[in-house]
């Protein structure tokens, strides 16, 4: 009696969904946390809905089966633009974005009064590796240290501790792909002695993010300055709600959310950055992470240009210099800077926007164009995860976790994003897209 009446007392709340993404899925993301119905939770172990949105490749399958058995029973799941498993029993697949919370939370109360069973897991109920049976405890390694009972390293205390000297047990795991700090599709194998990276390697490169189809245009022909900047703006305002999130700033994150979904060239920063100074976010990002000149030129775009590297394609459009356009840069080069360029890159691209709408003003180089991620000449950006190799170790973890959220490495897919959520705009007059 005691657990139907959890389960009548559950499917009144909100919806706990744990989101796996695949590629493009990043949009359903943005989309569910505007939802009030809709509870995002970090861990499956919180969840009563596996959300997989967009498209998983075939070597990210068998971390989806892990993900998907960590859920408590009960649980479902419901795919968004991907295709279902066939073995799996009673499994939706949905299309339209707009139709995804209502779907969330019709699995969701069924599941919790009964109308709809738990999915079964679909790996088998035994360890991953065998019991070694060696060792003082049967562990696998020598006496009472290492090895890898059940396939789960144990700490061990093998290696000087890069930063002072202070040897502490080394722990060796592996993070990924659906790590919601990582860049969607990502994967490391991380060294850890206390709380300080020893060693990352990068094993899966992020998706290919895909861009608004404005950029792809404006290689191809003149194009609205308004349309590119107001693209360019909600991308990083879309980059600065997953790091505020990371953060635990929930508040202020949603409502970076809010302002790139009704962006428009009347939308302004400044009641987001008092929020932000606020909240304590800079004093969280302050140091770590700095990129030398080489690393910067790598990933390009706004990261280099936070470490004193003025190079931007819109310097070379005439369009471009008619409207005053000359690049603001930051000098250290760091996790704080790259935050700070942003807010400032986000600002001149509003203020441009509301320059070139006045005045009609469109592109007119062609052949390449200045993304959000990085220059686009003769090839897309392309992906810099594996600076992270040499730039995380010596970080200690949190400082770590903030220098990936500050950069974007992920590299340009070949097509456009599919579909803009609804109700995003791109050049409005007036509109409802100011920050208050």
């Amino acid at each position: 009696m005691a657990v139907n009446w959890l389960h009548k007392l559950a499917s009144r709340g909100s919806v706990p969904v744990f989101p796996v993404l695949g590629k493009q899925g990043d949009g359903a993301l943005r989309h569910l946390a505007l939802s009030p119905q809709i509870e995002l939770v970090d861990s499956p172990r919180h969840a009563s809905v596996l959300l997989v949105a967009g498209e998983i490749p075939a070597d990210r399958f068998e971390p989806l089966r892990r993900v998907h058995d960590q859920l408590p029973y009960p649980f479902t799941t419901l795919w968004f633009r991907s295709e279902p498993w066939p073995h799996l029993e009673r499994v939706a697949r949905i299309d339209d974005l707009d139709d995804l919370p209502g779907a969330l939370v019709t699995a969701h109360l069924e599941l919790m009064e009964g109308c709809r069973g738990s999915t079964h897991r679909l790996l088998p109920d035994e360890p991953p590796n065998p019991w070694e049976g060696e060792g003082d405890f049967g562990q696998g390694g020598e006496g009472m240290m290492g090895g890898v009972p059940y396939g789960r390293p144990m700490a061990m205390n093998m290696a000087d501790d890069i930063r002072d000297g202070l040897t502490l047990d080394s722990l060796t795991f592996r993070l990924g792909p659906f790590f919601f700090a990582f860049p969607p599709g990502m994967a490391a194998e991380i060294t850890l002695q206390g709380d300080l990276v020893q060693t990352w390697q990068t094993q899966f490169a992020p998706y290919p993010q895909s861009l608004d189809d404005i950029f792809f245009n404006a290689r191809e022909r003149p194009v609205p300055i308004a349309e590119v900047e107001l693209a360019r703006a909600r991308h990083h305002l879309h980059r600065l709600f997953h790091a505020l999130h990371l953060a635990g700033l929930e508040n202020v994150s949603l409502r970076t959310l809010r302002l790139a979904h009704g962006l428009s060239t009347s939308s302004t920063l400044d009641g987001l950055r008092r929020a932000l100074s606020r909240s304590g976010f800079f004093r969280l990002t302050a140091g770590g992470g700095v990129l030398g000149p080489e690393q910067a030129r790598m990933i390009g775009g706004s990261a280099a240009r936070a470490a004193g590297m003025a190079d931007d394609l819109r310097s070379e459009d005439a369009g471009y210099r008619r409207l005053g356009f000359s690049p603001v840069c930051q000098t250290a080069g760091d996790t704080h800077a790259r935050w700070r360029q942003l807010l400032d890159e986000i600002d001149q691209s509003l203020h441009l926007a509301r320059l070139a709408e006045r005045d009609r003003v469109h592109t007119e180089r062609t052949g390449s164009v200045e993304t959000p991620r990085g220059p686009w000449s003769a090839r897309r950006p392309a992906d810099a995860s594996a600076l992270f190799d040499e730039l995380l170790p010596g970080l200690e973890w949190g400082d770590a976790l903030a220098t990936v959220a500050s950069l974007d490495v992920a590299g340009v897919a070949d097509q456009p994003v599919g579909t803009r959520p609804s109700g995003e705009s791109r050049a409005v007059r007036g509109g409802t897209g100011n920050d208050v």
